[in-house]
């Protein structure tokens, strides 16, 4: 997350879902794809643009097009919020397509919950929970929930689930040794749907770090 030193420059720079959808349809264009189209799905804003018209598609090859987007946005989302994955699908019936997700509209919450192993309880509370790269979070989801899309996650975020009882649901999910459910004060923080866990879980993330005061074993 971007460090801002003052309240005007958090009002110039704070995320907004409208300036990056744009700014990321221009990086398409900047690539030489027409064509492409954003909707609403679960988790975010896509971005997509088949790739039937190109060569390679049909040997499960991205063409040359796509691997220009691909530096362009991977550049531009190291030095900022918005862009959450990227997915190549490839040798569909349906169809190839090239689909960016970004993050929407803010998830309101009062209060979160996060299940980690006993292992690292005593550095939470003591530390906080700072912002990781969302592969690490969930590296099952890493490729899609199918596992057969090539997906690149590249977004840096702390992780929660809304309920007590979605955080148990998450042991169908996760091998966890010695779970222990943390509760976060939600309100400081950002919150938006993360789109890498299946929507019936509704796990949410913020950008931010998570202070110490704000979470507490339960």
């Amino acid at each position: 997350m971007k460090i801002l030193e003052s309240f005007n420059q958090f009002i110039g720079e704070a995320y907004s879902p409208t300036n990056t959808e744009k700014t990321i349809m221009s990086l398409f264009d900047k690539a030489g794809l027409e064509g492409a189209s954003s909707y609403k799905g679960y988790g975010g804003i896509m971005i997509s643009v088949s790739l039937d018209s190109f060569e390679g598609p049909s040997k499960s090859k991205a063409p040359k097009e796509i691997v220009k987007l691909q530096k362009l946005i991977r550049t531009w989302a190291g030095k900022n919020d918005g862009v959450l994955t990227m997915k190549t699908s490839l040798g569909y019936s349906s169809g190839n397509e090239f689909t960016v997700t970004l993050a929407d509209v803010e998830a309101k919450a009062n209060k979160v919950y996060h299940k980690t192993g006993r292992k690292n309880v005593a550095s939470i509370l003591k530390n906080g929970m700072q912002s990781k790269k969302a592969h690490g979070h969930s590296d099952t989801f890493g490729s899609g929930v199918t596992g057969s899309n090539d997906t690149e996650q590249l977004y840096s975020a702390t992780f929660a689930v809304p309920s007590k009882g979605k955080a148990k649901e998450l042991d169908d999910y996760f091998d966890f040794v010695d779970p222990v459910i943390l509760e976060i004060n939600a309100k400081p923080y950002t919150w938006y749907k993360d789109p890498l866990m299946p929507p019936d879980i509704k796990s949410i993330f913020s950008y931010d770090d998570i202070k110490p005061e704000d979470i507490k074993e339960i």
